[in-house]
């Protein structure tokens, strides 16, 4: 009988031991949940808000008249290769943006952690994370003219022009200045939720 009891005990004693073994060997390797397991540091919460790398909170479609009129650049052109009859096209540009933060920018002396669980932090400031340009041409939405001589507006042309409307988009910034608060409210938005989970508070300064 005692032998019956002691071999029991020693059964339990291993499976706590196999238990404890399993946890250690299969710790889960979620950043949120290592932080749980402990108090967490300035160091340890950067690291975590730059694992989102560049954070794109915003999207917006935009839709732009792209024009191009040949007689607009006469005075640049080389006499020589100079064409008869004015060539011109309107054409419409679809491009989608994204905006967002560069986590990546983030450094240590934006984030203050008190005594209270209470972080504040100070985002960089958002930018254009990424954009994308629709390269397939409707050309049932193209106006064009070609005078005298001139070949039909081609392939080589619409691309100039996309090119080029593009280039305006991202140069005005009336549009990024517009969605600042947006993008940093949306951002603020996903990291209180990331630090609710460490029991911690958010505050951003910007």
């Amino acid at each position: 009988m005692k032998r019956t009891i002691g071999s029991c005990a020693l059964a339990l004693v291993l499976c706590a031991v196999a238990v404890v073994a399993a946890n250690i060997l299969f710790k889960s390797a979620d950043p949120v949940e290592e932080l749980l397991q402990k108090k967490a540091d300035k160091q340890e919460i950067l690291g975590l808000f730059q694992t989102k790398a560049q954070l794109a909170t915003t999207e917006v479609k935009l839709r732009r008249m792209g024009i191009y009129d040949s007689e607009t650049s006469l005075a640049t052109i080389n006499p020589a290769n100079w064409k008869l009859g004015r060539r011109a096209c309107i054409m419409p540009v679809d491009i989608t943006i994204k905006y967002g933060i560069d986590m990546q920018k983030m450094k240590i002396s934006d984030i203050i952690l008190d005594t209270a669980n209470i972080v504040t932090i100070r985002l960089p400031e958002p930018e254009i994370i990424d954009r994308h340009v629709e390269m397939r041409t409707d050309r049932r939405e193209l106006v064009t003219m070609s005078g005298w001589l001139r070949d039909e507006v081609g392939e080589q042309t619409i691309q100039t022009i996309k090119n080029k409307v593009v280039e305006q988009v991202l140069a005005d910034t009336t549009l990024l200045n517009t969605l600042r608060s947006e993008i940093l409210a949306n951002t603020r938005t996903l990291f209180r939720s990331m630090l609710l989970q460490m029991g911690l508070e958010l505050r951003v300064e910007n």
